[in-house]
């Protein structure tokens, strides 16, 4: 008995240790980076005399939605926009209103459907129907890059507005446009479904979410001519013609031509019994057209005109700001008292902020009076003892110097620079000028080389072949507000023609246009400007080895720097032109651009 009992406790422990050692962890798979897929949808996409109340898709998997109301964008645009839900692996839209008859609707879906799991995005998604007998299906395509920057400008509305409408070009400002799209991450835009007809383009950042042109802060642009889209015999999509352009009524393209996606149709393009391609389209030896140009649109942000007050502030101890949102040299800004003060006033460059730089502990308040024709007129009592809010802040004069990368550029000396005006430099013995880590010179010379006093230059004559050690004790140097610097060690020498370069680039202007060519660096910082009205060689002298590029400004104000547009004033902004060639610079060398740079107004 006791030998039947082993026998089935042995039996028992391996047949449940041979259960247990099928169960062990999942090891996982590769991770899935397939986005959702449509395999049904009611109706079929595409599809005529829609006259139902709802929209069904249905995906091959789970799915989620991120902030539909958003990412779900309906052309021609709704009143009300339609109740968006997920109904297992269907997305169900229903109309909250009657929808417009005989016409091409489109649901662009945007980011708003994912995957459950992986949260893949089902994007570039369209939903095409028509309430009537025939779909539209004419296209239209483009993209929105920054006036200034020519960088492409995500989640921009792209409206589309009938080109009959009475005072067309003020319909942007006061109600949706007839069709809307937007741009993706490059800033391309296109439009399906589209009727014949000519139409007004305008793209906003709509801040406000009514899809119309109201806030002076909302991104925009716009062309300045309308769009015609219309079908041509043979031509698969869509010819726009500018609308200062003489078209027949009938416009014939031969059949021989195959037309790919859009042409662009310029406006000194002569129309007739055949379609002329002029450079606005790339055409093979075969006479097929491929892929042209789109349209491109530049967004820029209107400066509005009214002068403010945007800040008035006791920014630290001894320190009043006051910021304006223009140039405020006819602004008065006077205090009864500033002359127990000793203020030194000092403008920024663009005089849209001015500093107060004043001695602490003279007075407890200070009444500053703020007036400007009919728009400013304030008064001010600033109570002048400063509470820091940052315990650990520095209350030490910061000081920076002219030195780059350890050297000063051929025909600069020494300057140090101060974050507050110095009125005051007391010498110590310790202070000392090392040459060569031997010789010692103990007498210095400064000498203030600015207005106010944020700059002061060490007078003495450098050595090419040299190494300077500048080693200052503290409080040499006492601002006005009583503020002086830590002690600081600068070491440098001057530098030669073997660690810098040089770039050059022969520079053409439109006839009697004024330009202003720029040397960016590789983080887009403008380095070094240059004006000119005339064909000439401009120089960019004494560089550092990097990556440059040049860019110039149509100056059409000729104010000498990049200018924004206006809508309501019908001005587009100033153009910016890129060069072609980026520009890599290494010690020693030069760049010679030996191409003129040509380009139109």
């Amino acid at each position: 008995m006791k030998n039947k009992i082993k026998n089935i406790l042995l039996f028992l422990s391996v047949l449940f240790g041979a259960g247990c050692a099928n169960v062990v962890a999942p090891t996982g798979g590769p991770k899935d980076i397939t986005p959702p897929k449509v395999i049904d949808a009611k109706p079929q996409n595409r599809s005529v005399n829609f006259d139902g109340k709802k929209i069904e898709i249905t995906f091959d998997e789970y799915v989620t939605l991120d902030n539909a109301n958003q990412n779900v964008l309906v052309s021609p645009p709704l009143q009300n926009k339609p109740d968006i839900k997920l109904s297992n692996k269907t997305l169900v839209i229903r109309f909250k209103e009657s929808l417009k008859p005989n016409t091409t609707y489109t649901i662009d879906l945007g980011n708003a459907v994912k995957d459950l799991h992986e949260g893949n995005v089902f994007k570039d998604y369209q939903y095409t129907f028509s309430t009537g007998e025939v779909l539209d299906t004419l296209t239209l395509a483009g993209e929105v890059l920054d006036a200034e920057t020519r960088k492409a400008v995500e989640e921009m509305l792209v409206g589309l507005y009938d080109g009959t409408s009475d005072s067309l070009f003020d319909q942007p400002t006061r109600r949706a446009p007839d069709f809307i799209t937007r741009t993706d991450k490059d800033g391309k835009f296109h439009f399906n479904g589209l009727p014949e007809g000519s139409f007004l383009v305008f793209a906003l950042k709509d801040v406000n979410s009514n899809l119309f042109f109201d806030m002076p802060n909302e991104m925009v642009a716009f062309l300045d001519s309308l769009v015609i889209c219309h079908p041509l015999k043979g031509v698969a999509d869509t010819v726009m013609v500018a609308d200062t352009m003489g078209v027949a009524d009938t416009v014939m393209v031969a059949d021989t031509m195959r037309v790919a996606d859009t042409v662009m149709v310029a406006d000194t393009m002569m129309v007739t019994d055949t379609l002329m391609v002029t450079d606005t389209v790339r055409v093979a030896d075969t006479m097929r057209v491929v892929k042209p140009k789109t349209l491109t649109l530049f967004a820029f942000t209107e400066i509005d005109t009214n002068q403010m007050v945007l800040e008035k502030k006791l920014i630290s101890e001894g320190t009043l700001r006051f910021v304006f949102r223009h140039s405020a040299q006819n602004v008065k800004v006077e205090a009864p008292q500033d002359s127990l003060l000793l203020i030194n006033k000092v403008w920024s460059a663009d005089q849209d902020t001015l500093w107060w730089y004043f001695t602490p502990g003279v007075l407890d308040t200070l009444r500053v009076n703020l007036v400007y024709d009919t728009l400013i007129n304030e008064s001010t009592l600033f109570n002048l003892h400063y509470r820091e809010t940052n315990a650990k802040a520095s209350k030490a004069l910061r000081v920076t110097s002219n030195i780059n990368k350890g050297v000063l550029l051929p025909g600069e000396d020494l300057c140090l620079r101060f974050a507050e005006p110095v009125s005051q430099i007391q010498w110590h013995d310790s202070s000392a000028l090392v040459v060569n880590d031997s010789l010692v010179i103990d007498t210095l010379h400064f000498v203030q080389a600015d207005e106010h006093g944020f700059q002061y230059r060490l007078l003495q004559a450098l050595d090419d072949s040299a190494h300077y050690s500048l080693r200052m004790t503290d409080s040499v140097f006492y601002s006005l507000t009583g503020r002086t610097h830590d002690s600081l060690t600068l070491n440098y020498r001057r530098a030669t023609e073997h660690d810098l370069g040089n770039v050059f680039v022969t520079v053409a202007p439109p006839e009697g246009r004024q330009v202003v060519v720029q040397l960016l660096n590789a983080s887009d910082k403008v380095l070094r400007s240059q004006v000119i009205d005339t064909v000439c060689r401009v120089e960019f002298l004494h560089l550092f080895p990097e990556k440059y590029r040049l860019r110039a400004i149509i100056d059409t104000d000729r104010n000498g720097k990049w200018s924004t547009g206006n809508y309501h004033l019908r001005f587009l902004p100033e153009t910016v032109v890129e060069h072609k060639d980026p520009l890599e610079l290494k010690a020693g060398w030069d760049i010679d651009l030996d191409e003129i740079w040509v380009f139109d107004p």
